[in-house]
């Protein structure tokens, strides 16, 4: 008979205990759930691609982007240091590719006796190789240059003495090699490979290397180190509605061949890059 009054109180306190372990695996559930759903975030986060890259460029994978830098060009220690100015525009067609044009205007006092505005003209395609914080890509590219000097113009027009140019060159002065440098006239043609690598939420690094050939029998090797800051990650406007907002610190070295100039000039840039 005692079995008979145990029995109500036992069954209440096994009800007890199903009920508090259903709560429990819900509450397992639920939080389960939420560490899933953290990681899914997490995980597609990780995978939107916003990489900056030479020239105010960044890799995003899709629509446009806009670049914009100015700066400090000093092609050697024999020349006046000049204001440079670029600006690129691109276009994503595919994740994997995207072309767009480029420019840069050269302005300033070179030495003594020459001023100059020099303007470089670029039309590129770019194969790209992403992951998640890291991109690479192989550009060719073809442009055209065009300055005001008109000296160097009379060389290209009479390029058949090109020779005697030569001979004359070698009694110049050091200071004309200020002149030499911006030698490419005309259109030429050349191959560019770069990368990025976002190695944090904030900041990015990104380099690159361009050789160009100009049909005036002149080459230049660029190379372009710099980092950038990613305003998306404290900007809340520009995250939710931006691909890419990068502010950056371009820097780098050009060499020319060509008419026997041996020095490398240096170019510094700040900029900005925006995807949308």
């Amino acid at each position: 008979m005692q079995f008979l009054y145990i029995l109500p109180v036992f069954a209440r306190y096994a009800i007890i205990l199903l009920l508090a372990g259903v709560s429990l695996v819900f509450a397992a559930e639920s939080a389960d759930s939420a560490a899933v759903g953290a990681i899914q975030a997490e995980v597609a986060q990780e995978h939107v691609f916003d990489i900056p890259l030479p020239k105010q460029s960044a890799y995003t994978g899709k629509g446009f982007t806009v670049g914009i830098g100015m700066g400090v060009f000093d092609p050697s220690a024999e020349c006046d240091c000049m204001g440079v100015w670029q600006g690129q525009l691109e276009y994503f067609y595919a994740p994997w590719v995207s072309g767009g044009v480029e420019v840069r205007f050269f302005g300033g006092e070179m030495d003594s006796e020459t001023s100059l505005l020099y303007r470089r003209y670029r039309v590129f395609g770019k194969f790209h190789l992403a992951f998640s914080r890291f991109s690479i890509y192989l550009s060719p590219l073809v442009g055209m240059e065009s300055t005001d000097i008109s000296e160097i113009r009379r060389q290209w027009e009479n390029r058949s003495n090109a020779n005697e140019t030569e001979v004359e060159d070698s009694t110049e002065s050091t200071t004309n090699n200020c002149r030499k440098m911006f030698s490419l006239d005309g259109f030429s043609a050349g191959l560019e490979m770069g990368m990025g690598y976002a190695f944090s939420r904030y900041v990015g690094f990104f380099t690159g290397i361009q050789y160009e050939h100009n049909f005036s029998r002149s080459q230049l090797l660029t190379l372009t180190p710099g980092l950038g800051f990613n305003l998306r990650s404290v900007w809340d406007w520009a995250n939710k509605n931006t691909y890419s907002l990068w502010l950056t610190l371009e820097g780098g070295g050009q060499k020319y061949f060509n008419r026997g100039v041996s020095v490398w000039s240096r170019v510094l840039f700040f900029g900005f890059t925006l995807g949308v």
